[in-house]
């Protein structure tokens, strides 16, 4: 429902702005890393662009969706629209992983 987004993580947060071309509420999270030798990536999807990801360490909770190398996995959040849009921000602890979203129903 919606054009695929490449998260090119790093260890200062980054942020892309998400359209879709129909009404959506669900994403696809890929993480193409090898699953021995790749990293995580740490997302956050908000309907704020001033909402950012955080790393969670040892008893510190923080805003993030893990999405461990080689997975692919179906999350629900806000609404996204063509004229409505979301913000995605990802950061990764260490590297440049590299990861994808897409938004749509029924993924």
């Amino acid at each position: 429902m919606g054009k695929t987004y490449k998260l090119n993580a790093a260890v200062t947060v980054q942020q892309v702005t998400l359209y879709s071309d129909s009404p959506s509420n669900q994403y696809m999270l890929v993480n193409h890393e090898n699953a021995n030798t790749g990293l995580p990536v740490y997302v956050r999807i908000s309907a704020s662009a001033t909402s950012n990801v955080g790393i969670p360490t040892n008893a510190t909770p923080n805003y993030a969706i893990v999405v461990p190398q080689d997975t692919r996995m179906v999350i629900s959040g806000p609404q996204v629209t063509n004229t409505a849009p979301v913000y995605v921000t990802f950061v990764s602890e260490s590297g440049t992983p590299e990861a994808y979203i897409v938004p749509g129903e029924g993924l």
